[in-house]
């Protein structure tokens, strides 16, 4: 029952910050779309696991991503549409989605304050839920933004990590409260007259237990090289990108024996 209201409410808040958060924080905002194709995605929506977890799909991803910044602290947000392209399973659907979206309250609002030359930017609480269709994460804990010249973005935060809803949960697995600590980074660079941006996060997710089942400890390290295609054909800076996006996880979803490198090439469009 207390799951189920949990569900209910991380649901709620979900949608809730879809619709209102955004002008909440609306000091700066900004907004993109992307589409993705990539391969050596295991865990596929539409996967046979009849080479057991060393099978890999192709995928094609729709992503809406937001970005706000305001008086209060700022809020992300990212919702993937995606399509597998391994044969279909039965009792699989050929398409998925996945959410995340992070709310992260300032220490400005306490009347702390900082050097604009300081190391330390902004330092406060962060408040976030990742979903899936059958994955609900809540995850609430500290969070650091750093000045470093040459870096727009660099941020740590430590938070405490608890599974709402679980995959396995109708056989009886409860996952117990981990931790999760997130790096991310965003780096502009020109070579010549060409713009870049070196951009991404790494994921550390601790190890979790219930009963016989235990869940290994993850690592999620995504990092994409962007390419400026507007400023290059003499469109308007920042708002057409191709990029290059790889990812590695280490035991993924806690399964011991699945590490995955994954790669795409996309285009986004901000708006």
């Amino acid at each position: 029952m207390i799951k189920q209201f949990r569900k209910i409410c991380a649901g709620l808040a979900f949608a809730g910050g879809l619709a209102i958060g955004a002008p909440a924080f609306a000091g700066f905002s900004t907004t993109e779309v992307q589409l993705h194709y990539g391969d050596g995605y295991e865990f596929g929506a539409n996967s046979t696991f009849a080479g057991g977890f060393a099978e890999e799909t192709t995928r094609q991803t729709i992503t809406l991503e937001h970005f706000s910044a305001g008086k209060y602290g700022t809020l992300f947000f990212f919702v993937d549409f995606f399509r597998d392209g391994a044969s279909r399973a039965p009792g699989n659907v050929k398409s998925d989605q996945y959410g995340e979206i992070y709310g992260f309250l300032s220490a400005r609002t306490l009347g702390l304050t900082f050097n604009e030359n300081s190391f330390i930017k902004d330092v406060g609480i962060e408040v976030g839920i990742n979903e899936g269709t059958d994955f609900l994460v809540g995850l609430i804990g500290p969070k650091v933004e750093f000045n470093v010249p040459g870096v727009q973005v660099l941020t740590f935060a430590l938070y405490a990590y608890d599974n709402w809803t679980d995959p396995l949960g109708g056989i009886g697995r409860s996952p117990d409260t981990t931790y999760q600590a997130t790096i991310v980074w965003g780096i502009p660079f020109d070579l010549g007259r060409q713009k870049f941006r070196f951009q991404g996060f790494v994921d550390f997710i601790g190890s979790q237990s219930n009963g016989g089942f235990t869940i290994a400890k993850q690592i999620v390290f995504s990092p994409q090289i962007r390419w400026d295609i507007g400023n290059a054909f003499g469109a308007t800076e920042n708002r057409y990108t191709l990029g290059i996006e790889y990812t590695h996880f280490d035991n993924k979803f806690g399964a011991k024996t699945a590490d995955e490198d994954s790669a795409s090439i996309f285009i986004a469009m901000r708006f």
